[in-house]
């Protein structure tokens, strides 16, 4: 697994949030969430601009309940209704990595990325990104592609 420090763009995104969310419950609410999302622009006639992605925010020490946004970049603003809100992904250094495979094993992509930043002294900000690269309906589980984002301070 390739890690790496990067600087990153900010990208304009429609989003939702949920609060107090578990590990069991992280599939339906972003089941949920991005397919709002996606009904949402297809009413604007908006195209998506980028790979869709959960923030976890608030996060336990144990990583046993979160925030999350859920967000799908777009190229121009629009007017926020009811639930759905203009949001921006992260700007600025960050630790970084693609895991390849299914969502279910992606805490060795967290644990890889949380001992890299412990190794190398990176002051993490404690919030963390899983951005989905290519879509789970017509995408193998074993060739899923997720890119793991942990924003540095």
């Amino acid at each position: 697994m390739k890690i790496e420090v990067a600087n990153l763009e900010p990208q304009i995104a429609v989003a939702t949030k949920k609060t107090a969310v578990n590990m069991e419950q992280i599939a339906e609410v972003a089941t949920e969430g991005l397919t709002k999302l996606m009904e949402f622009l297809a009413k604007q006639g908006k195209e998506i601009a980028g790979a869709p992605y959960l923030a976890y925010t608030n996060c336990n020490e144990d990583f046993s309940e979160f925030d999350v946004e859920l967000g799908i970049p777009v190229n121009e603003a629009m007017p926020a209704t009811g639930e759905i809100f203009m949001s921006q992904t992260y700007e600025g250094r960050a630790v970084t990595t693609t895991y390849k495979g299914a969502y279910k094993g992606i805490e060795v992509a967290y644990v890889a990325l949380m001992d890299y930043a412990k190794e190398n002294a990176l002051d993490l900000t404690g919030v963390y990104y899983d951005y989905y690269v290519n879509d789970p309906a017509d995408t193998p589980e074993d060739e899923l592609l997720t890119q793991v984002v942990f924003p540095i301070r």
